[in-house]
């Protein structure tokens, strides 16, 4: 991706034995706009981090905030769409060659990043680095499970007031 004054390419495999203790999931990398955290085990505020063959996945239960809900608001219309993450590379051990440039003469610096260090943030973002993020939103099937439930609860009810009658 062209990132300004250079052009950057992340290797697949970086991520492999990459510190994922500590990730939060934020709007534009804003860390006063925390919306879930990995460390947690599960529920509301809890993020799942994933690396795959096509590079990350993560899947997150947002905390129930006024920003958390504008956010999916703009996801459901397609006004924001891509995501980024936030990364270290480990720039004191050179033989790790965790990254390295190509100064050429092609008109930019290319930067391969070859090992990430560790991942610090997994951010929805407006402007993404790399434009072929994706990011969409949906509803956990738990609220289905609980509609389902109430409804069946209810037909129980009407069942034993029925019987009773």
């Amino acid at each position: 991706e062209d990132l300004g004054y250079f052009r950057e390419i992340i290797r697949k495999g970086a991520l492999d034995n990459c510190n994922m203790d500590n990730v939060v999931l934020n709007i534009n990398h804003d860390k006063n706009k925390p919306l879930a955290r990995n460390n947690k085990s599960s529920g509301v505020g809890s993020l799942t981090l994933i690396v795959d063959e096509k590079g990350l996945f993560f899947d997150a239960i947002p905390t129930d905030t006024s920003y958390s809900r504008d956010l999916i608001s703009n996801m459901e219309a397609g006004i924001i769409t891509k995501c980024s993450f936030a990364f270290g590379l480990d720039y004191s051990d050179e033989e790790a060659q965790s990254w390295d440039w190509d100064k050429n003469d092609r008109g930019y610096d290319l930067r391969t990043i070859n090992k990430i260090r560790e991942l610090y943030d997994v951010s929805i973002v407006t402007n993404p680095a790399y434009e072929s993020t994706s990011c969409t939103s949906y509803k956990r099937a738990k609220d289905k499970l609980e509609e389902e439930r109430n409804i069946e609860l209810r037909k129980r009810r009407l069942k034993l007031e029925l019987d009773l009658i």
